[in-house]
């Protein structure tokens, strides 16, 4: 659920240089590297005395009995065939028109918001080089602990539930994930500094500020709206002060818009220049800037390039803190000439056109598009059987290219992979000569769909063939298959910006099949580390995957950055083998090297063994391994337990 998938991310962040990694063992025990730290649980703001917490795989593991009796709720537990029932007195029997799950939602979205102001507000404040409190307030250590892990049947009034995670026995207490009992209790716990508060969202725990839940929602929904705007705010905070690099004011008088700009835009390069500001109709403005005739020796210095880059700050400036529909016209006065203007610019479909009339400026630095169009008819004028023409002008500081192939097997027959590569090609071309320049292109092909696409520091992006990167996932990797599992696969490709890409799996199954498994789940997730190599090697960026299965609930997320080497699989997969049986180890990564240990033990300098030939299985074995690269940070370790079998 999204909901799920919140908390766990905040987490991970904090805290995933030191997340500790499973060590299995045999029977029903297994050992576990867990990270414990000086946690504190509140509910609501108040504190309650509680064993010990810690953190093993990514997760916050709390004492269910402690947990259950400060939000109110009845608990008991039997051992002897290790039920555990808890009741909520009724608080959760919630029918289909209950807006609790509204309150609970609410909670999350405002939560998200929070941590994303945060997020700006230290993106802005480092970027203005004020320091940031980036340390953490608690100190930790990880411990290897013995816990049962056997099945625990859990009922919440009288109504058996499941998990996403298994509980844990741990000194004679049920352990629980806090991220997996969040949407079952509709709680909503977040971690600071080294204490984790629980919220009830008037559900489990009264809110007595608000008096009722329908006072909590409509609360909730004005602050989530303040937030909003606030939001809004910081955003354009962000943009004037990281993208124009001016500072951020805020501004609702068009006098003040003029005096801002003449104080934070008064120089072209080193000229001073004198701006004045009037508004015409609806959303025009007129933009008149001048400066005096003894400074002409500086404006011969600035480019073609400085001007218009200086117009187009300007414009962000005046449509971010001011009126984001505006639409600017001007000039820049010459002073000595006999003709009136230097420089003319107008606004056409949010882009700047510029009329260069007697600007006497140096035009060395001008970007040619004549020059771009014969380039690449020349050096790309003929790819894989198919000839283009191609269409090039400057808008603002981008070049717009239109590709025009001469037959329509360009867009109906090219495989995804041609079509990358012939964008890669022009891009390679381009940035021989200009090798900033970011160009927003389109290709086109009479009654076929037009595909746009962007090219900017060396990185290809296009909408639509983002699409077509669903479409090429759900025929190459539509089925996953494990065992008696066959389960449909949908996949959605989201850019979260340039070098980061969003990828959320749709499973049709249910992850409380009794069918599901460990070595299911291990299957899963080498399936889902091929799945987003290949669209690594697509699109050149980080991806984030998140996997749900047909009733929302999360399966997977993994996340792979591109400094980081891809995990290590073995073939066959885990489980039992005949003696005398042969394993091969292997990464997506080219060039990586892979060590492993055949103990249990993780694979360190001082004990790792460097794969060169398949490993032979002769006994029960457990290998665990990584893969390392040079310039890269290490995979994560792979476990894989093998049991050797009779013929």
């Amino acid at each position: 659920m999204k909901n799920r998938a919140i908390i766990s991310i905040m987490i991970i962040l904090i805290l995933l240089p030191c997340l500790p990694k499973p060590s299995y063992g045999k029977g029903q025990v297994m050992e576990i590297d867990a990270l414990f730290g000086d946690f504190k649980l509140q509910v609501e703001g108040w504190y309650f005395p509680h064993k010990e917490i810690f953190i093993y795989d990514g997760e916050l593991w709390v004492p269910m009995k402690e947990v259950a009796q400060a939000l109110g709720m009845g608990y008991s537990y039997n051992s002897r065939n290790r039920t555990l029932k808890l009741d909520s007195h009724g608080k959760l029997n919630i029918n289909a028109t209950s807006i609790k799950p509204s309150v609970y939602q609410k909670g999350y979205e405002i939560q998200a918001m929070y941590r994303r102001i945060e997020d700006l507000n230290k993106k802005i404040r480092e970027f203005q080089g004020r320091k940031t409190d980036s340390s953490s307030k608690w100190e930790g250590e990880i411990r290897n602990i013995k816990v049962g892990f056997s099945d625990i049947n859990i009922f919440l009034d009288g109504k058996k539930i499941y998990l996403d995670r298994k509980p844990l026995l741990y000194k004679d207490d049920i352990y629980v994930s806090l991220i997996s009992l969040s949407p079952v209790l509709y709680i909503t716990p977040e971690l600071v500094d080294n204490v984790v508060n629980i919220d009830g969202n008037g559900i489990l725990v009264n809110k007595p500020e608000y008096g009722s839940i329908e006072k909590l929602i409509n609360g909730r929904n004005s602050l989530s709206l303040k937030l909003e705007k606030e939001l809004a705010e910081l955003e354009k905070k962000r943009k004037i002060i990281m993208d124009v690099k001016i500072p951020y004011e805020k501004i609702d008088r068009l006098d003040d818009m003029e005096i801002y700009l003449n104080r934070h835009l008064g120089y072209i390069g080193e000229l001073p220049v004198k701006i004045h500001l009037r508004k015409e109709s609806d959303s025009w403005y007129y933009v008149d800037i001048e400066f005096e005739t003894g400074y002409n020796f500086r404006w011969r210095e600035l480019t073609r390039r400085d001007v218009e880059a200086y117009i187009w700050d300007i414009f962000v400036a005046i449509t971010s803190l001011y009126d984001e529909e505006a639409k600017i016209q001007g000039h820049i006065e010459n002073p000595y000439s006999s003709r009136h203007n230097y420089v003319e610019f107008n606004t056409q479909m949010k882009n700047i056109v510029f009329k260069f009339i007697d600007s006497r400026l140096d035009m060395t630095e001008k970007v040619d598009p004549q020059f771009i169009e014969d380039l690449l008819a020349k050096r790309l004028d003929r790819y894989n059987r198919v000839y283009f023409d191609y269409s090039a002008r400057i808008s603002g500081y981008d070049l717009e290219l239109t590709v025009y192939p001469d037959t329509r097997s360009f867009m109906d027959n090219w495989s995804l992979n041609n079509k990358v590569s012939f964008l890669e090609r022009i891009d390679s071309i381009i940035r021989e000569y200009y090798p900033q320049l970011r160009i927003n292109g389109v290709i086109e092909y009479p009654g076929r769909d037009s595909i746009e696409f962007l090219i900017h520091e060396g990185k290809i992006r296009s909408p639509y063939l983002e699409r077509k990167t669903e479409e090429f996932l759900k025929k190459r990797y539509g089925l996953f298959t494990s065992g008696s599992f066959r389960i449909p696969m949908e996949y959605k490709l989201h850019q979260t910006n340039l070098n980061d890409y969003k990828l959320l799996v749709y499973m049709d199954f249910n992850i409380n099949d009794e069918r599901w498994n460990e070595s299911v789940d291990r299957a899963l997730d080498m399936f889902l580390h091929d799945v987003i190599a290949k669209v690594i090697a697509l699109w050149d960026a980080n991806v984030f995957l998140q996997a749900y299965d047909k009733n929302q609930h999360i399966v997977k997320e993994i996340v792979i950055s591109q400094d980081v080497v891809q995990m290590v699989n073995a073939d066959p997969f885990p489980g039992e083998v005949i003696k005398g049986s042969t394993v091969r180890l292997s990464t997506n990564t080219l060039g990586a090297n892979i060590y492993y240990t055949l103990d249990g033990s993780a694979p360190s300098p001082s004990n790792r063994i460097l794969y060169i030939d398949p490993i032979v299985i002769n006994e029960d074995t457990i290998i665990r391994a990584y893969a390392t690269k040079e310039g890269m940070n290490d995979s994560p370790i792979s476990t894989f337990n093998y049991k050797v079998v009779e013929k």
